[in-house]
């Protein structure tokens, strides 16, 4: 039976998560199963593509998602709500055709083509708007990312499909691995109070996930800008990880 490890994906940050590959790869842990949403999908995928390479890729790639994903690139609910209630004002402004390309040119550039099957230990989550239900998806991966990835304000949903992260917070498993980022804040506009509802309600899914959990690990940032220090971040939960009993699940 595998261990499922449910990761978090609301913040770019998640792209982290290449830390946490690399931890339990050097222990050679075996038999488990990745529940992904998000942005944590991006480095598991990669990974599965070409270990060798992955944590170059992401290098590399962390200043295009910075600039992209800028609405949900720094772990505050202060700052998200700027850049939320800016696209609020412009929103009749933008073109949401561009909105897509603009994902698809970011896929297409970074995110290796690679099949992921039923059998595949990575289990990529998005939220289906039309059923509104909670669906794994298989396929090509770019394909796939095009509907997981999707968040309201900045991006539209993708073939009725949008981040699992932004209506559940992290898929259920025997493991749940997230990033701890709210803190305090005081409200004052509109926007602001419509951005602590949706966490205030994410949260407390998540926590209610949480205590059918086995294990929940928390990662703490103490820079959300350097992405070697978000890595290692990562790599010390997955060492964590590593430590404990978990042999009857391998």
């Amino acid at each position: 039976m595998s261990l499922k490890i449910s990761l978090g994906g609301d913040l770019v940050q998640y792209l982290g998560v290449y830390g946490l590959l690399k931890a339990l790869d050097e222990e050679s842990i075996e038999n488990v199963e990745f529940h992904c949403s998000g942005f944590s999908c991006i480095p598991l995928i990669i990974w599965k593509s070409n270990k060798q390479i992955a944590y170059n890729i992401i290098c590399n790639m962390w200043d295009d998602a910075l600039k992209l994903f800028k609405e949900v690139s720094k772990p505050s609910l202060e700052d998200m709500s700027k850049s939320i209630f800016l696209l609020y004002k412009l929103q009749k402004k933008v073109n949401k055709e561009d909105s897509r390309k603009k994902l698809s040119e970011f896929v297409q550039k970074w995110i290796p083509s690679v099949d992921i099957t039923q059998e595949d230990n990575i289990k990529v989550h998005a939220f289906n708007i039309s059923n509104n239900v909670d669906e794994i998806l298989t396929g090509n991966s770019q394909e796939i990312l095009m509907k997981a990835l999707p968040y309201p304000f900045a991006f539209t949903p993708i073939d009725s499909y949008l981040s699992l992260s932004w209506v559940f917070g992290i898929p259920q498993g025997d493991v749940i691995i997230y990033i701890d980022w709210l803190k305090p804040f005081k409200p004052q506009k509109a926007t602001d109070y419509l951005l602590m509802a949706t966490c205030a309600r994410t949260s407390k899914i998540i926590e209610i996930t949480s205590k059918n959990a086995q294990t929940v690990l928390r990662v703490e940032l103490s820079n959300s800008n350097d992405i070697a220090s978000i890595v290692r971040k990562f790599y010390i939960v997955g060492k964590e990880l590593t430590k404990m009993n978990f042999n009857s699940k391998n």
